[in-house]
């Protein structure tokens, strides 16, 4: 098994990111094959990373993370300069709620019941909130969000536990989160 990996082709300014999903493969929107956008059942990726796991340990002992909602998936974006992820509100094949870790570089966050697309990698929306290095967040489930172009190269790691109905054929929960609970 690997890690489902994606580089797009950066064909204008802000357009992609370097993606790495673990745990499930997520399609954001209808592929060349015809699959909708959500959980591919079907593809095998790598489970959570043991430097994952830690941070997910560890956030749920803190109490950041809810007990009765561990993550058993991730992804990771890696974004370079003038990299965003546009506008959306996150798939319901994933449970709320879930949380982004951002590393490396500040970025913003733009929230909106509608958020308009001013130039590739520029968005205007209702609410704009600073995402520090380190900060965390739990994704919207009435608003639509998105990161414009990052003024630097940064790092987020989205955690995030499947509906148990959409996990892919043949996932294996990890039993080492089975009796984990806040301290």
């Amino acid at each position: 098994m690997l890690s489902f990996y994606s580089e797009p082709q950066k064909w204008m300014r802000g357009k992609g990111r370097i993606t790495i999903q673990c745990g499930c493969c997520y399609n954001f929107t209808r592929d060349r094959l015809g699959n909708p956008p959500g959980i591919l059942r079907y593809d095998e990726v790598d489970p959570l990373p043991f430097e994952i796991k830690k941070m997910i340990k560890r956030m749920v002992r803190w109490g950041i993370l809810s007990a009765d909602c561990i993550p058993n998936s991730c992804i990771i974006n890696i974004y370079e300069e003038g990299d965003c992820i546009p506008p959306h509100i996150d798939h319901h094949d994933f449970v709320r709620s879930f949380c982004t870790v951002s590393f490396m570089s500040k970025s913003n966050i733009l929230f909106g019941r509608e958020i308009d697309i001013v130039r590739p990698g520029e968005f205007r929306g209702s609410v704009e909130i600073p995402l520090p290095v380190g900060s965390k967040g739990n994704g919207a489930d009435l608003v639509k969000h998105c990161i414009p172009g990052v003024p630097h190269r940064r790092v987020s790691v989205t955690l995030r536990r499947m509906d148990d109905s959409k996990v892919p054929h043949g996932f294996q929960p990890d039993l080492e989160f089975e009796e984990l609970r806040p301290y």
